[in-house]
C-alpha cells in the first residue's frame, strides 16, 4: 500500500511539474511549429530519457548531495543557462539569415535537421536545465520513504519518464497540427524572434538564480 502511495504522490507532484512552461516545453513547441511531428516526437524521447537520468539522480540521493555544494550547482547553472543562451541566440541569428534568403531568393524551403540532433538537443537542454534539478529535490525530499528498494526506484523513474513523454508527445502532435503550423506560417517571423528571445531570457534567469 505505501509503495502505490509514494508512487501516486510522485506521479500527482511531477504532473505539475512537467506542464509549467519552461525551456523543455518551449523546445518540444518550437520544433513541432518549425518542423514536423515526427522532429518533434524526438524532442519528446530526448527530454523523456533526461528525466529518466534525473529521476535515477533523486532515487539515489545524488541530487539532494549537490544541494549541498552549491558551487557544483553554481556550475551547472552556468553550463545551462549558456547552453540556453546558445539556443537562443542560434535561433535568432537562424531567423535573420533565412529572412534574407528569402528576400533575396523567394523560397520558403526549410532545412531540416536530423533526428538524432533534435534528440540531443533536448536531452542536452534538459540534463542541464537545473530547474529540474530543483524539481527532483523537491519532490524526492517530501516524497520518498527511508527504505527505498530497488523495484520503488524503477518504477518512480518509469512514472516520471513515462508521464514526461506523455506530455510532450501531446504537445509534438498539438502543434504540429494543421491549424497551428497555419497560424504559425503567417507570423513564423515573429514568433521565431520571440522564441529565440525567450531561450535567451530563460539563459540569464538560469544563471542569475
Amino acid at each position: 500500500m505505501e509503495y502505490l502511495l509514494v508512487l501516486l504522490h510522485v506521479a500527482l507532484i511531477w504532473m505539475l511539474a512537467v506542464a509549467t512552461p519552461g525551456a523543455n516545453v518551449l523546445l518540444t513547441i518550437n520544433t513541432a511549429l518549425h518542423y514536423n511531428r515526427k522532429l518533434a516526437k524526438y524532442s519528446a524521447f530526448g527530454v523523456s530519457t533526461s528525466i529518466l537520468l534525473w529521476s535515477l539522480f533523486g532515487c539515489t540521493g545524488l541530487v539532494i548531495l549537490l544541494s549541498h555544494f552549491p558551487a557544483l550547482f553554481n556550475v551547472m547553472k552556468i553550463v545551462g543557462g549558456s547552453y540556453l543562451l546558445y539556443l537562443g541566440m542560434r535561433q535568432i541569428l537562424s531567423t535573420r539569415k533565412a529572412k534574407q534568403l528569402d528576400e533575396g531568393l523567394n523560397t520558403s524551403e526549410v532545412m531540416l535537421p536530423s533526428s538524432r540532433k533534435v534528440f540531443m538537443s533536448a536531452f542536452i537542454t534538459s540534463i542541464l536545465n537545473p530547474k529540474t534539478g530543483f524539481f527532483v529535490v523537491s519532490l524526492f525530499s517530501v516524497s520518498m520513504p527511508e527504505n527505498i528498494t530497488i523495484p520503488m526506484v524503477i518504477a518512480i523513474m518509469l512514472t516520471m519518464s513515462g508521464i514526461t513523454l506523455c506530455w510532450h508527445m501531446f504537445l509534438a502532435t498539438a502543434f504540429s497540427h494543421r491549424a497551428a503550423k497555419s497560424v504559425y506560417a503567417r507570423i513564423s517571423s515573429i514568433m521565431d524572434y520571440v522564441t529565440g528571445g525567450l531561450f535567451t531570457l530563460f539563459g540569464i534567469k538560469v544563471m542569475a538564480s
